[in-house]
């Protein structure tokens, strides 16, 4: 896909940073494609914090993170860019005018300009251990690690296996949305868990069982209804099941800068006003930037985007207006 279509620029990223830049690029007529690793866009805002509520988003007295993720990808969406997800960009070769972007499932991407949105890096959760043991592989693939579309949720039977603070968390917000919520934890504590947390969740109905494993789930028309729980006494539970999510702890797969030639310190790239990196024609935004003055808040990968995508615009086009209103453009 993509071999022979030549793009005015490629966002590598769709997280909050990415998105905004690629509905600022398609306002400003240029065409755009962004490559997301992830099956789904959001970045950070979609995996951590999709149930929590948002404060310091402009026009917003608050929004969850959720319905952040879910406007913005609208927004990305109003002049139709390909967006595309489960792309991880292994290499990026420098062509006379152009750049090829290579992902690992051997697709080629051209783009005269690239912006790059990426973050540290794509974060993949971790399962339980003998999560590959269990039955019904093409299910499991699909079982949730976040809390996005948290709606599905609501009156329905739902076990969390997870053996820290996340967990503990999404337990607690589902206890009030949710008619049972049942957690598994393979270990004798919570980790990171903060006290009043813990004993909100002690003196709660949610159900617990520690030192406890997921030994089988039952699924029937891609629909679960129920999974198997054993304890460390070699007791076994069935539980009735509508929902299943997962999350024990983070693995981290950085982004590749030193494959595609681009140079960072201390895990960062370095930038001035104009958001270019070292390479020409290849810009940044977001929190894998870094400069004086510096802040990683959602609202500061709006504005580096902005100045990215312009910037981008004038280096592919030196005759284009740097900046434009959006009340000029949509009259």
């Amino acid at each position: 896909m993509g071999d022979d279509e030549l793009f005015d620029i490629t966002i590598i990223g769709g997280g909050t940073t990415g998105l905004f830049a690629t509905y600022y690029a398609t306002m400003r007529n240029m065409k755009v494609k962004l490559l997301e690793s992830q099956s789904q866009f959001g970045g950070k805002v979609m995996q951590f914090f999709p149930e929590k509520l948002i404060y310091d988003v402009g026009g917003y007295p608050d929004i969850s993170g959720e319905d952040l993720v879910k406007q913005m990808i609208a927004q990305a969406n109003r002049h139709q860019p390909e967006m595309l997800s489960n792309r991880w960009v292994e290499s990026i070769e420098q062509k006379s005018d152009y750049f090829t972007l290579n992902t690992s499932d051997g697709e080629q991407h051209a783009a005269k300009a690239i912006l790059l949105a990426t973050g540290s890096g794509t974060f993949h959760t971790k399962r339980p251990d003998n999560w590959d043991v269990l039955p019904f592989p093409e299910f499991r693939k699909h079982v949730a690690t976040n809390l996005m579309n948290r709606e599905k949720y609501h009156h329905k039977k739902v076990v969390i296996t997870a053996n820290n603070k996340v967990g503990v968390g999404w337990a607690l917000y589902l206890k009030d949305h949710a008619e049972s919520v049942t957690v598994v934890n393979p270990d004798s504590k919570f980790h990171q868990v903060k006290e009043q947390d813990l004993v909100q969740l002690l003196n709660s109905s949610i159900q617990i069982h520690m030192n406890s494993h997921i030994t089988n789930i039952d699924v029937k028309e891609n629909q679960l209804q129920s999974v198997e729980i054993n304890n460390e006494e070699q007791e076994t539970f069935t539980v009735e099941t509508d929902a299943l999510l997962t999350y024990h702890g983070l693995e981290l797969q950085a982004t590749p800068l030193d494959n595609w030639g681009v140079t960072t310190y201390k895990g960062r790239i370095l930038v001035k006003g104009d958001m270019a990196t070292n390479i020409l024609g290849i810009f940044a935004a977001g929190d894998i930037v870094q400069y004086e003055g510096k802040t990683n808040l959602i609202a500061s990968g709006y504005s580096e985007a902005i100045t990215a995508v312009n910037k981008a615009h004038l280096f592919i086009d030196p005759r284009a207006t740097e900046q434009l209103y959006s009340t000029v453009l949509y009259r």
